[in-house]
């Protein structure tokens, strides 16, 4: 749960606890020592840039309240392996993933296991990619 203001977002992975004041804390999920909030989203609708709209400005909503809030907790976006080869591994994921920055974790429904943890900017801009 993040909470800004009088508002309340929910995010998928992670804990709450309430301290004495009634204000509820991130608590949770850590990576190699960092401590982390996954939104998983899937893409479902007739539209996969419709879906990564609404999931990038979810993800971006989230940041930057996390950075008010809890600026020491990283965001992931969590997507299945075949979202990610659909879209993610497009040139416009990519421009996605390098450019916001985006943080992803690539699920292999599957196998139910992680596939990859994909940090932000891990694709180097090329001297002839247009900004």
């Amino acid at each position: 749960m993040i909470r800004f203001g009088e508002r309340l977002l929910f995010v998928d992975l992670g804990a709450t606890a309430i301290s004495n004041s009634g204000e509820g804390q991130l608590i949770g999920a850590e990576l190699a020592g960092c401590r982390i909030v996954i939104e998983v989203k899937e893409f479902r609708s007739r539209s996969v840039i419709s879906d990564l709209e609404q999931a990038i400005g979810q993800y971006s909503l989230y940041q930057l309240l996390l950075n008010k809030v809890d600026p020491e907790r990283e965001i992931f976006l969590a997507i299945s392996s075949k979202t990610y080869n659909e879209i993610f591994n497009e040139p416009i994921g990519k421009v996605v993933i390098r450019d916001l920055p985006l943080k992803l974790v690539v699920i292999n429904l599957e196998l139910s296991e992680v596939e990859q943890w994909i940090p932000s900017n891990p694709i180097e801009k090329s001297s002839n990619e247009s900004s």
